[in-house]
C-alpha cells in the first residue's frame, strides 16, 4: 500500500483532468451555466471587474473575467483551470480520509473507492461554483477531523463558503454547533458564547442572502420559489417527482437514485452503478451505526455529518426535482458523506479487532 500512497494522488489528478475533458464535451453539446460563466457570446466592453464584487454566481465570474476579457483564453482552458483549482479540494480530502483510514487496508481501499465517484469529479470539473466551494468545504472537513475545532481556518473556511453559498453556510454552523454541543462538555458560558456567534454568523449568512435573492415576502416568498423551481423542472428531461413524494424517499432519492435502469443514457448508467455502490455502503454503514451507537454518539466524526447531511437535505429535497441538479447539488455534501463512512467503518473495524484479541486472550 505503500506504492498506492505515492503513485495513487499523481492518477488521481489525471483522473480528474480527464473530466474536465468530458465536461467540457457535455457542455459544448447540451449546453449550461459554464458558458455563461465563460462569458459566451457576451460584450464585456463596458464591463469592470469590479462589477462582480458580489458574493453567489458573481465569484466565479470575479475569476473568469480577466482570463476571458484580457488574456481571451479559450473556452476549454476554463475546465482545465477549474479542474486544477477543484483537484486542491480533491486532494485535502484525499489525504484527510487516509489519514483517518490509518493503517487498515480495508479502510484504505474505501477510501479510494470514494475518490474515484465519477459524479463528484464531473461536477467540480466544470467551471462552476462546485470547484470553487469544494475547497473550503474540505478544508473544513480536514480542520474538524484534525479536532482543530476553533482554528482560524475553520472560520476561513466557512466564511468562503458563505461568500459562494450562504445558505450552505448557514447549515454548515448549524450542524457545527449542535455538535459541539452535544459531543463535547461545554460549561454553559460556553454554551451560551456558541449559540451566540452562531446568532451572528446567521445574520451575516441572512444578510448576504438577501443579496442574493428577494425575500421581502417573508416565509411565503420561500414557499413561491420552490414552487417555481419544481414548475420549472417538470419541463425538464431530467425530472423526478420529488414533490410528490414523502420524505423518506425524498431523501432516498436525493442521495442514491436513479439506480440501474431507471433512466436511459450512458450518464445515467454510469451514475445509477455510483448510486447503488453508495448505497451499499450505506446500508452497511447504518447497521454498524446501530450496533455502535454507543460509541459513536460521541464522536464528532459522525454526530456532525449525520446533523449536516440531513439538514442539508431536507433543504434541497423540497427545492430541487430533477436528477442533473440534485446529483449537482449533491457533491457538496460527499466530504462529510465519506468522512461518516470511514469513521463508522472505522468504529466497526476497530471492535472487531478488539473482539478477536478478547477472544484469543
Amino acid at each position: 500500500m505503500k506504492i498506492l500512497h505515492r503513485v495513487f494522488p499523481v492518477l488521481l489528478l489525471a483522473y480528474h483532468l480527464l473530466f474536465a475533458w468530458i465536461g467540457y464535451q457535455y457542455i459544448l453539446t447540451h449546453h449550461g451555466d459554464a458558458e455563461r460563466y465563460w462569458f459566451l457570446g457576451q460584450d464585456l466592453s463596458a464591463s469592470s471587474w469590479t462589477d462582480f464584487l458580489k458574493p453567489g454566481t458573481d465569484v466565479v465570474k470575479l475569476l473568469t473575467f480577466p482570463l476571458v476579457k484580457f488574456f481571451n483564453l479559450p473556452f476549454w482552458s476554463g475546465f482545465l483551470i477549474f479542474s486544477l483549482l477543484s483537484f486542491a479540494g480533491v486532494l485535502i480530502l484525499y489525504r484527510n480520509l487516509m489519514r483517518l483510514a490509518g493503517s487498515k487496508v480495508k479502510l484504505q481501499i474505501l477510501v479510494v473507492l470514494l475518490m474515484l465517484l465519477p459524479n463528484f469529479h464531473f461536477w467540480t470539473s466544470l467551471i462552476g461554483k462546485e470547484a470553487l466551494i469544494l475547497i473550503p468545504l474540505t478544508i473544513f472537513c480536514a480542520e474538524l477531523s484534525r479536532k482543530r475545532y476553533f482554528s482560524v481556518w475553520l472560520i476561513i473556511s466557512l466564511l468562503a463558503v458563505a461568500v459562494i453559498r450562504p445558505h450552505v453556510a448557514f447549515v454548515l454552523a448549524l450542524s457545527y454547533v449542535l455538535a459541539l454541543l452535544f459531543t463535547l462538555p461545554l460549561s454553559l458560558k460556553r454554551k451560551a458564547v456558541l449559540l451566540g456567534v452562531l446568532a451572528l454568523m446567521t445574520g451575516l449568512f441572512t444578510w448576504l442572502l438577501a443579496g442574493l435573492q428577494d425575500f421581502s415576502g417573508g416565509f411565503q416568498r420561500v414557499l413561491q420559489k420552490y414552487e417555481a423551481h419544481i414548475s420549472y423542472f417538470k419541463t425538464t428531461d431530467g425530472y423526478v417527482p420529488l414533490d410528490r413524494y414523502p420524505l423518506p424517499y425524498k431523501f432516498f432519492t436525493f442521495w442514491f437514485r436513479p439506480l440501474p435502469f431507471e433512466k436511459e443514457g450512458g450518464l445515467y448508467g454510469v451514475i445509477s452503478i455510483e448510486n447503488t455502490m453508495l448505497l451499499v455502503l450505506s446500508l452497511f454503514a447504518a447497521f454498524y451505526s446501530v450496533k455502535y451507537l454507543s460509541i459513536l454518539k460521541k464522536q464528532m466524526l459522525f454526530v456532525f455529518p449525520v446533523i449536516m447531511l440531513f439538514i442539508f437535505t431536507l433543504m434541497y429535497v423540497y427545492a430541487y426535482a430533477n436528477y442533473g441538479i440534485i446529483m449537482r447539488t449533491r457533491v457538496m455534501g460527499m466530504p462529510f458523506f465519506a468522512v461518516l463512512l470511514v469513521e463508522v467503518f472505522g468504529v466497526a473495524v476497530n471492535e472487531a479487532g478488539a473482539s478477536k484479541k478478547r477472544l484469543f486472550s
